[in-house]
């Protein structure tokens, strides 16, 4: 379990396993120089002493190219993090002016201003450990006093075995040099790899929030449809209701005046029957008198 965090750990932080590594490469180096200063004797560089002097030379040309090989690869990264710095500028100033299109959330808005701040973290700690990379040159070369100290020795089998010696001490020490080298290069090309990440993931993002944004523009676009399809509907059934009122305001208006003229008519019949009553009456009257 501990070592799958610390694989997490230095999978997140490139950094902290290049600075681990390197430390413990330091301390040997350091612990290697104090006892070549103290003339201990060193297996790997005793063995230079059995080999002949152009293979030793080879050997310590090939490791010194090493270091130009590394320089190498550092200036590659190097111009790499100068390309994604501006990549990340450019797309950063044209989504601020799309801003409007993108789906307005908090926790996206902190996503996004999270991961671009992460790319931006891990662009800076790879061109750093890239301009160590660079600026780094060799600790060990042969010094003038190295080349006093042979001439004083008295044969030349002994000058030629101090001079391998020499060029193992200058092979071991340069080694180191170029094991610390190395972890430089490798933490710088993982920390890119976590900024191209983080960069994917930032543009994956943008997207989902350009589709997010999309999809409740349409949702908007159709709620306010069928919110006008149904104001319509309800300004129809209000014109519908008013006509509706203005035809019954007519019928009773109608149904008033055949009452009136109902009234009227039965009010002229009653007055005939009367008068019809009062000439039966008076008819009668008459008959009765003349009997």
């Amino acid at each position: 379990m501990k070592g799958n965090l610390l694989r997490f750990l230095y999978a997140l932080l490139p950094m902290v396993e290049c600075n681990s590594a390197n430390k413990l490469v330091k301390q040997e180096q350091n612990t290697t120089w104090n006892k070549i200063v103290q003339e201990e004797a060193i297996e790997d560089i005793e063995m230079f002493a059995g080999i002949e002097e152009d293979d030793a030379k080879d050997l310590l040309k090939g490791i010194h190219e090493k270091i130009g090989s590394l320089q190498d690869k550092a200036k590659v990264t190097a111009v790499a993090v100068t390309l994604a710095f501006s990549m990340v500028g450019g797309i950063s100033s044209y989504i601020l002016n799309l801003k409007d299109k993108l789906y307005a959330n908090e926790w996206i808005t902190a996503i996004l201003v999270s991961f671009v701040i992460a790319s931006c973290f891990y662009l800076i700690v790879s061109g750093f450990y890239s301009l160590l990379t660079l600026n780094s040159r060799p600790k060990y070369d042969f010094s003038p006093k190295d080349f006093v100290y042979l001439e004083q020795l008295s044969t030349n089998e002994k000058k030629k075995e101090e001079k391998l010696l020499m060029i193992g001490t200058q092979y071991k020490m340069t080694t180191f040099q170029n094991t610390v080298l190395n972890n430089y290069v490798d933490c710088s090309n993982n920390n890119l790899r976590n900024a191209l990440i983080s960069l994917g993931i930032f543009f994956s993002l943008i997207c989902l929030s350009f589709t997010m944004a999309t999809n409740s523009s349409n949702q908007l676009e159709q709620q306010s449809k069928v919110l006008t399809e149904q104001i319509e509907l309800i300004k129809d059934l209000q014109k519908e209701i008013n006509i509706l009122q203005e035809e019954l305001k007519v019928m009773q208006k109608n149904l008033s005046d055949l009452d009136k003229s109902n009234k009227d008519a039965n009010a002229g019949n009653n007055s005939e029957i009367e008068k019809l009553n009062l000439l039966l009456e008076k008819s009668l009257i008459d008959d009765k008198e003349q009997n």
